[in-house]
C-alpha cells in the first residue's frame, strides 16, 4: 500500500517492500537452476519411461493370458527376454563442455564402482566437481557428475579422464 506522508511524497510500506522482495528473489532463484545442468538428465528419464513400458506390456499381456487359455505367454519368459534385452556393456560418455566437464557413466549394479574413485579421477583430470550423484535403475548403476575447470587457463585433460574411467570400469570386470 502506498501511504502519503506529511510533506506529500508517496511512501511504500514495509510489507510491499518484503513481497516485491521476494518476488525478485524467487524469479532469480528459477533463472539460476534453469542455468544449472540438473542431476536427471535425459537417461534417467529414458530407463524410467522404458521400464514403465515394459511394466505396462506385461499387464496388458497377463490379461489377455487370462483370457485366452491357449495362449502360451509366461512372465518369466518376457522377463527373461527384457533382461537381455537390457542387459549392455558399461558404458562412459565424458563431454567437454565450454569450461567444463559432464560424466556419464554406467555399469552393473553387481560390478558397484566406489563414487569417491569417479570423483578422484575427474579431479586428477584438473577439473572441480560441481554437481554429482548415482542411483540404481534396475540391474544398472548410473553415475552422473558436473565438473568445471580447476584453472581456466590450463582446462581439463577431457581424455586422460575419459581413459582413466574407461580402466576403472574394465577392472571392475
Amino acid at each position: 500500500m502506498m501511504q502519503i506522508s506529511d510533506d506529500g511524497s508517496k511512501k511504500i510500506d514495509r510489507k510491499t517492500i518484503e513481497k516485491n522482495r521476494r518476488t525478485h528473489m524467487k524469479k532469480l532463484c528459477f533463472k539460476l537452476n534453469s542455468l544449472v545442468p540438473s542431476l536427471s538428465s535425459q537417461p534417467f528419464k529414458r530407463i524410467e519411461v522404458l521400464k514403465g513400458k515394459r511394466n505396462e506390456a506385461l499387464r496388458y499381456l497377463n490379461g489377455t493370458s487370462k483370457n485366452n487359455p491357449c495362449s502360451n505367454v509366461k512372465d518369466d519368459q518376457l522377463s527373461v527376454r527384457c533382461k537381455g534385452v537390457r542387459t549392455q556393456q558399461s558404458k562412459v560418455e565424458v563431454d567437454d563442455l565450454d569450461g567444463g566437464l559432464k560424466v556419464l557413466l554406467i555399469s552393473n549394479s553387481e560390478r558397484k564402482i566406489p563414487f569417491s574413485k569417479i570423483i578422484s579421477i575427474v579431479e586428477d583430470g584438473g577439473a572441480e566437481v560441481v554437481k554429482g550423484g548415482y542411483t540404481s535403475v534396475d540391474d544398472k548403476v548410473i553415475y552422473t557428475l558436473h565438473a568445471k575447470a580447476r584453472y581456466t587457463r590450463l582446462g581439463i585433460e577431457v581424455a586422460s579422464v575419459q581413459q582413466k574411467l574407461q580402466e576403472l570400469i574394465n577392472q571392475s570386470l
